[in-house]
């Protein structure tokens, strides 16, 4: 199954490292053009692989990230994408916006089932268990 993301923070690094390990697709998406943006090296073996996939809707004059640029890119990556899971999102926040967003659209949003996510959860997003997310998403890991 295919990963989207922007893998920006530490914790989606992380999960790009693991998931560049396995075998599944990943496109990576970031917050920012990518004119003049350097390629690590370990992402180089999976492009020429055709497992790893960069996209950006951005033009070449957004050549640093913003939040205003990751809300777009989110709700890009949202649209991209078939289901969308939120491992957590703050109250009130822009991530929060987006679940509403794709709920609008009538896709499948996915949450972790924890008292943490009382706000997607009670807007409409499914609860999944951590484990079924790793067997479901991270299966050849």
């Amino acid at each position: 199954m295919p990963v989207i993301s922007g893998f920006h923070s530490l914790v989606e690094r992380e999960c790009l490292r693991i998931l560049l390990r396995g075998a599944q697709p990943v496109v990576i998406s970031p917050a920012r053009s990518l004119e003049r943006m350097r390629v690590p090296a370990d992402w180089r073996d999976p492009i020429r692989e055709g497992r790893l996939l960069l996209v950006s809707p951005f033009a070449a004059k957004h050549n640093r990230i913003t939040a205003a640029l990751a809300a777009q890119r989110n709700e890009f990556v949202a649209a991209l994408a078939h289901a969308v899971l939120i491992v957590y999102a703050d109250p009130s926040g822009f991530v929060e916006s987006l679940a509403s967003t794709v709920l609008a659209w009538r896709k499948p949003l996915f949450t972790l089932d924890s008292p943490h996510n009382a706000n997607l959860l009670s807007v409409g997003a499914e609860p999944v268990r951590a484990s079924d997310v790793t067997a479901h998403w991270l299966p050849s890991l």
